[in-house]
């Protein structure tokens, strides 16, 4: 039990001082293995090397390549068109559409950074030009980026199956109903936002632009479904279905769209390359903390504590979205899903928590992190994007990050819209 407090307050500490999140992990189990525990060092790259040693992990990589793929292949901008068919007359319509995008984009990459990205890129210096203020451009942007690690495919969707064992494809379709869900919040909260400070909206279009726009998107529209369907119809793992998601998107890139040119490969090839290794190396020192944790017995004094008789189900729940809340605004998404599944999991359980319930009610409170200072990355990258300063970009994002904590209470106290689609299989 000491170990386990000392070995979070050495991470508390590296943290405040400013030392990079993935290397404070490390670092704080590096201290405690060798000074507290008396362990011989190559523990350290046994439990590091186990926790990235997943060909499940594998997913990651080319989850990631597929939506660079995509992305370089002018998918982005065809699914802005379809979008602006869609909402774009409506007020505020270039707010809506950077919603609309933001979800369609969701079903491609899984990563909200990428999306942040990818959608900032396209939108904001267009939202900017017709009057809407860039910060609240940004904050649009950064907000919608949250629906990409929920609705499948999903990196942090993946790493959870990996803690905890459950099957990919069930929990894909958990997320479907939450992700749809806040998409449709953060649709109403833009347009009222809009609405009442007078933002523009796009004339309509014709419908044979609209089709056309259509016929453009289909081919990425459709790569969920083939994700989706394809990992609960038992036809490929999800990590064959993250190469056939690679192969389809650079079929697409190449061949159909005829963007993507054999010079920028290396260039995509790169980029994805370089997010998988940041990732990977995350989930590997993230898992070396969880073992120290775990070996400490602190697991067992926390179950204990929050199974006692003073604590109801609702209260338990609350508790626990508070603390991955303020966990989740100094630590990265992923690596707080390896360190507290396997102590939360085993409690919640016990409780009668539905582990399909819990793991989308973890994703999503860890995501809003990302949005949060001081170490949310979609923050960071709509703040350079929008040439806003993250104090500005943090204010004009208050009304999302509240709207997603009141989604976050709903997911958590209505379990049907997270387990309605699982229970149908």
């Amino acid at each position: 039990m000491i170990e386990g407090l000392l070995l979070l307050g050495v991470l508390l500490l590296l943290v405040l001082v400013g030392v990079p999140v993935a290397f404070a992990f490390g670092l704080a189990a590096l201290l405690v293995v060798l000074f507290v525990l008396e362990l011989p060092l190559v523990i350290i790259a046994q439990q590091a090397g186990t926790g990235a040693d997943s060909f499940t992990l594998l997913a990651i990589p080319l989850f990631l390549l597929a939506g660079a793929l995509m992305n370089a292949g002018g998918i982005t901008r065809r699914l802005v068109r379809f979008a602006n068919v869609i909402v774009g007359w409506v007020t505020g319509g270039l707010g809506l559409v950077n919603v609309g995008v933001s979800i369609f984009f969701a079903g491609i990459s899984g990563s909200a950074v990428a999306d942040t990205s990818a959608v900032g890129k396209a939108m904001i210096p267009g939202m900017a030009q017709q009057g809407y203020p860039r910060s609240f451009a940004a904050a649009v942007t950064a907000a919608s980026s949250v629906v990409g690690p929920i609705i499948p495919p999903s990196i942090p969707i993946v790493v959870y199956a990996v803690a905890s064992g459950l099957p990919i494809g069930t929990l894909f379709l958990a997320g479907i109903g939450p992700g749809l869900f806040f998409g449709a919040v953060l649709l109403t909260l833009t347009y009222l936002i809009s609405r009442r400070r007078g933002f523009p909206r796009q004339p309509r279009i014709s419908l044979k632009v609209a089709v056309k726009s259509f016929l453009d998107a289909v081919g990425a529209l459709v790569m969920p479904l083939i994700i989706v369907l394809g990992v609960v119809g038992g036809v490929f793992t999800v990590t064959e279905a993250a190469a056939a998601a690679a192969f389809y998107a650079l079929v697409l890139s190449t061949l159909v769209y005829r963007e993507l040119k054999l010079r920028d490969l290396p260039r995509v090839l790169l980029e994805a390359g370089l997010s998988s290794a940041v990732i990977m190396f995350i989930i590997a020192v993230a898992s070396l903390f969880g073992w120290v944790l775990v070996r400490s017995g602190f697991p067992r004094l926390l179950g204990d504590f929050l199974s006692g008789e003073a604590f109801n189900l609702i209260l338990v729940l609350a508790m626990i979205n508070v603390m991955l809340l303020v966990f989740g605004l100094f630590v990265e998404g992923n690596a707080a899903i390896i360190i507290f599944t396997p102590l939360l999991l085993p409690t919640v359980t016990a409780l009668g928590v539905d582990p399909l319930h819990f793991g989308i009610i973890m994703v999503f409170n860890l995501m809003l992190g990302l949005i949060t200072p001081p170490v949310g990355m979609c923050l960071f990258v709509a703040s350079e994007i929008a040439g806003v300063s993250v104090a500005k970009l943090s204010w004009a994002l208050a009304p999302f990050l509240v709207a997603g904590i009141l989604t976050l209470l709903v997911i958590t106290y209505r379990p049907p819209l997270t387990l309605y689609l699982p229970s149908l299989l």
